[in-house]
């Protein structure tokens, strides 16, 4: 990111078929998860609306947390299935022209090497607009998927990550931005002096490098984090241009940016170095009306236990299991144990009444994870601006994925953008080609 105060803007598209939306009146009619037609169609609106990126979260398993199997998960549809979305991210590129794509690795599970080598290339074909959603995983049957016997511990894989993403963008340095010489004349390709060796050898990674990939067309792909936990906060600090962060109010937003403020300065950082994006759930209309009625239709058919469902995806524990009238806050030691996005559920904790049960954040859950936000163009704008002060005017919004789709993106642009526009928050045009020079604008 850089000085510029201009209100990002994202979508996550993760699994938008699932999760409690398939079933939403104009949602995926007439398209197959299978087939590219509603992603291009998604990514033609985006760009339409000058989004930034569309972003992709990934998690390898069936869940099978609530209820102790995956009925639940495969009945319902909630998060399930999930089919790889990388082979996707070419098909929208060749559909735009600016817009740029997140998409989501594990640092536990995949190589660095492969890593380094797969999203350089990606980064090629989609013309520079690629971001890599490091993720350290935390998801006990996505472990047994790649062989795991047990999740490794937190702090593992948090040590880890810091190992693989420091690989990572060593790699994507091995080969200098001028290397490329072309020159036809003398016969050369490229220059030797300007391609390098890591001989990495280290707690988890021997890498010998180089990368065998021309430099990237954005210098490196974006470097893209969500941790909240304290481990997560560092690792985004060290590396990342963008981090995703979910929090309910100004006060936790404002804290959570100065945090990261002072973070950044202790790895030799600018704050200016690293933007967030605020995961906010919208509802909008022509009129408060009418998206609160969107809000009561979309609320209406999410089935009874999604909340718990989701809850017992998120953090590791079967909630099934959990008396409703228990306090959430004495859930806690059972989440802490799990060690799954204790970060998220303290962010929970201490953003509602002490006396909030179980069985009622279940009800709510899905509603009201992040921030959320009902209402007209304007009233949208107005709280955006809160948020983005709040953030300290470095980074955008990110919305949330439980939206109709494409409708509902598209109330979004064609409603709320232009209002954004009006008061000078977002941009009116793309700033370059690359989605690091439109972050950066």
């Amino acid at each position: 990111m850089a000085q510029s105060e201009t209100l990002h803007l994202a979508a996550d598209v993760s699994f938008i078929h699932t999760d409690h939306l398939w079933r939403t009146k104009g949602s995926w009619v007439g398209y197959q998860y299978y087939g590219p037609d509603f992603y291009e169609d998604i990514a033609r609106i985006a760009e339409r609306g000058l989004f930034d990126m569309l972003f992709f979260g990934d998690a390898a398993e069936t869940p099978e947390i609530y209820g102790g199997n995956f009925d639940a998960a495969v009945r319902l549809g909630i998060r399930w299935p999930k089919h790889d979305m990388m082979p996707m991210i070419p098909v929208m590129a060749r559909a735009t022209r600016h817009l740029g794509f997140g998409t989501t690795m594990s640092t536990t599970y995949h190589h660095p090497f492969h890593v380094a080598r797969l999203f350089a290339s990606l980064d090629h074909v989609t013309g520079g607009r690629v971001g890599w959603n490091a993720v350290t995983s935390a998801y006990k049957n996505e472990a047994a998927n790649w062989g795991f016997d047990t999740m490794p511990p937190a702090s593992d894989r948090y040590d880890r990550a810091r190992e693989h993403v420091k690989v990572v963008t060593d790699l994507w340095a091995s080969v200098e931005a001028d290397a490329i010489k072309l020159d036809r004349d003398n016969g050369v390709f490229a220059d030797p002096s300007k391609v390098h060796l890591l001989n990495h050898r280290g707690k988890y990674f021997n890498v010998r490098g180089p990368l065998p990939v021309i430099p990237s067309p954005q210098g490196r792909p974006i470097i893209i984090q969500a941790g909240q936990s304290p481990d997560g906060m560092d690792l985004a600090a060290r590396y990342a241009d963008l981090q995703f962060v979910a929090r309910r109010g100004l006060k936790s937003m404002a804290e959570h940016r100065a945090t990261l403020d002072k973070l950044l300065v202790q790895h030799g950082r600018d704050p200016r170095d690293l933007g967030c994006l605020w995961l906010t759930r919208v509802q909008t209309g022509h009129t408060e009306a009418e998206a609160r009625e969107k809000e009561k239709r979309f609320l209406d058919q999410v089935p009874p236990e999604a909340g718990l469902i989701e809850l017992s995806f998120h953090f590791g524990v079967d909630f099934s299991r959990i008396p409703g009238e228990m306090r959430l806050a004495d859930a806690a030691e059972l989440v802490r144990k799990e060690q799954v996005h204790w970060g998220s559920f303290l962010e929970i904790i201490d953003t509602e009444p002490p006396q909030t049960t179980v069985a009622e954040m279940g009800r709510r859950f899905i509603g009201e994870r992040a921030s959320h936000i009902v209402g007209d163009a304007k009233q949208i704008a107005d709280r955006f601006e809160e948020l983005h002060d709040a953030g300290g005017r470095n980074g955008g919004i990110i919305l949330s994925k439980s939206f109709a789709a494409p409708g509902m993106l598209r109330d979004f642009v064609e409603l709320v953008v232009p209002e954004l526009q009006r008061r000078g928050l977002v941009r009116t045009r793309y700033a370059g080609t690359t989605l690091r020079e439109n972050l950066n604008a």
